[in-house]
């Protein structure tokens, strides 16, 4: 060891905090950090208003206020005992003898149909028009598995 290295460390024995600290914040003129922390809280600010506006977009509360449709269609064999409900409103719907089915009142927007059949459910997307009608067509269902009889 060179006597320039002996002299930059700490004496043997002795405890010296300042040899320890090595690093130092860099100096921010006065006015400047202010300035710094404002531009980062404006924005943050707009990157929170802009994933609250997406997410609400995405969602259905923007179709509430806007309106109400319906959903008809046809659920094919077996139809009896067969209900359908959507997402927004759990009320089992009876589907007719013919297999036919009208969920009346539904908010408009992107919306889930089930179709529940023999302790099964399944789901179709439906785009619901405001203050209009749309048709799912036919929907089948079948049960995945056999009843076992003893």
């Amino acid at each position: 060891m060179t006597d320039e290295q002996r002299s930059s460390q700490p004496p043997q024995g002795q405890f010296d905090p300042d040899y320890y600290v090595q690093w130092q914040p860099p100096v921010i003129p006065p006015g400047q950090g202010r300035r710094v922390v404002r531009i980062a809280i404006v924005f943050l600010s707009g990157v929170l208003v802009l994933i609250a506006l997406i997410a609400l977009w995405r969602s259905n509360l923007i179709a509430l206020p806007g309106g109400r449709g319906d959903i008809v269609g046809r659920v094919a064999a077996p139809a009896e005992g067969a209900v359908v409900f959507t997402g927004t409103d759990f009320t089992e719907i009876p589907v007719a003898a013919d297999g036919s089915f009208i969920v009346r009142g539904v908010p408009s927007g992107r919306q889930i149909l089930y179709v529940a059949f023999a302790g099964t459910a399944w789901e179709v997307a439906v785009d619901v028009p405001n203050q209009g009608t749309v048709d799912v067509g036919v929907i089948t269902v079948q049960p995945t598995a056999e009843p076992v009889q003893r």
